[in-house]
């Protein structure tokens, strides 16, 4: 989740408290299982208890992890003072990437229960101090999973870095490095994408890992127990019949057939990380940040008659172009909006009812062309991060005016500003709605009336 103007006031004051603090270790999985990396001799500590007397600035060394699992051991001469930014740019230098690297990825501070995109002002360490706190006010943990969750520094893509300039890269380096978190949100599921879609690049994979194909080595055999290796999660469970057996034979045939059309038309694996990407480039989802809620269930589903109404965990992803509803279930697509498609609004839970949630708003016209006056649905989305999903919408749609002289010189690129209707918040007149019910988006309300003008802003 980006961190930008989600307002955390304690995290920069010097007088918060210095809590005990665990070690750094890498998560093998969203269990949360503790592993030892290869290479590190020790764990790196982000502090103790003796550390609250010494100085803010004395050196130190800090690891920092990449999607793979394998890390880097940095030193920094600041200390717990030391910004993103700057290790940042220590990282880059040594990952060997150009100087350009410190526009296209960025530090994240990340658990299984959150994750951060830190801006290059932000200080890790201080941010460290408050991630309790973080985790009870943006996650459903209870208070003694927060206590004990251990966040790490990781190097990933910023959300914010424009698709059509990454697709202009041409240093293998940084190709490289985008390959693998792609692949990350492939095979980790982030990505919902179709069996097809996930065989066709798992027969990428195959080359990758093992080389051009081999008919007489590389068989049915030769894929066996090594199938999420190269597919989705999701995909090999649901190969299996209910007697566990059954269609896992067909889908290990399929990746082989993948896997020897590809050798037919790439050169080596450096030509495999540029077509993987180029595929991923597809997804209208692709560099999308994720963020945790649900919905309602619609009371006209046999589901609904059946568990009540209970609502449908989902998965907002929201990228530089869109916004992205998923099923966290299915593992589909429910709802995809660009920013010129969509109205959206922000309501924080009633203070006085800690059962409830905030809110985050959707509104968009009913798929509807006989229409002349479609109507307008809402969808309304649930979530302890509903704050974090408006911020990082109003960072994509507002945060650059096109008509800026310094546009061009922006790190990343221009974010151009194709809104209409603007945020719901933002227009003139409050529209007729029930912000604390329950509105599922299949029931449509009339829109109100369109302020399309810059007056319509209340800055």
């Amino acid at each position: 989740m980006a961190l930008d103007i989600v307002e955390m006031p304690d995290m920069n004051k010097e007088n918060v408290e210095h809590p005990d603090y665990k070690r750094l270790y890498s998560e093998e999985s969203t269990s949360a299982k503790k592993s030892k990396k290869p290479g590190f001799k020790k764990s790196i500590s982000w502090g103790s208890k003796s550390d609250a007397t010494t100085a803010s600035f004395e050196p130190l060394t800090v690891a920092v992890f990449l999607v793979e699992k394998s890390g880097r051991l940095l030193n920094l001469e600041e200390g717990r003072n030391t910004t993103a930014g700057t290790i940042n740019i220590i990282m880059a230098e040594n990952l060997s990437l150009p100087t350009v690297a410190s526009q296209i990825f960025c530090v994240w501070l990340i658990s299984p229960l959150l994750q951060l995109q830190l801006k290059a002002h932000h200080r890790p360490f201080r941010l460290r101090k408050v991630w309790t706190e973080l985790l009870k006010k943006f996650t459903n943990v209870t208070d003694e999973v927060a206590e004990k969750d251990e966040p790490i520094l990781s190097y990933q893509r910023s959300s914010f870095f424009p698709v059509s300039e990454e697709k202009r890269i041409k240093d293998d380096r940084i190709i490289k490095r985008l390959f693998e978190e792609a692949k990350y949100n492939v095979l980790s599921g982030n990505y919902p994408m179709s069996s097809s879609d996930a065989v066709h690049l798992g027969g990428i994979l195959c080359y990758i890992e093992n080389g051009a194909y081999n008919p007489e080595e590389h068989t049915s055999s030769f894929l066996k127990g090594q199938l999420t290796d190269y597919l989705p999660v999701w995909l090999c469970k649901s190969s299996w019949s209910l007697r566990g057996r059954g269609p896992r034979q067909s889908l290990e045939q399929k990746l082989l057939q993948q896997y020897s059309d590809i050798s037919e038309k790439v050169a080596d694996v450096k030509a495999c990380h540029k077509m993987f990407l180029d595929f991923c480039w597809s997804f209208p989802f692709y560099g999308s940040v994720f963020f945790r809620g649900q919905i309602e269930r619609p009371a006209s589903s046999l589901l609904s008659n059946i568990l009540g109404n209970a609502d449908v965990p989902v998965r907002v992803a929201i990228n530089r172009e869109r916004v992205h509803v998923i099923d966290d279930n299915k593992n589909d697509i429910l709802l995809s909006l660009a920013f010129d498609e969509l109205s959206w609004d922000f309501t924080p839970a009633p203070a006085h009812d800690p059962g409830c949630m905030d809110t985050f708003w959707l509104e968009f016209d009913a798929a509807d062309q006989n229409n002349e006056s479609p109507e307008a649905q809402r969808l309304q989305i649930f979530s302890k991060q509903a704050e974090m999903m408006d911020a990082m919408v109003q960072s994509c749609v507002f945060c650059d005016d096109p008509t800026e002289e310094s546009q061009t010189n922006r790190p990343g690129g221009g974010i151009r500003c194709r809104m209409e209707r603007l945020s719901l918040s933002t227009l003139e007149g409050a529209l007729d709605r029930k912000k604390k019910t329950n509105t599922s988006f299949t029931n449509p309300f009339r829109k109100g009336p369109k302020h399309q003008s810059a007056e319509a802003v209340d800055e």
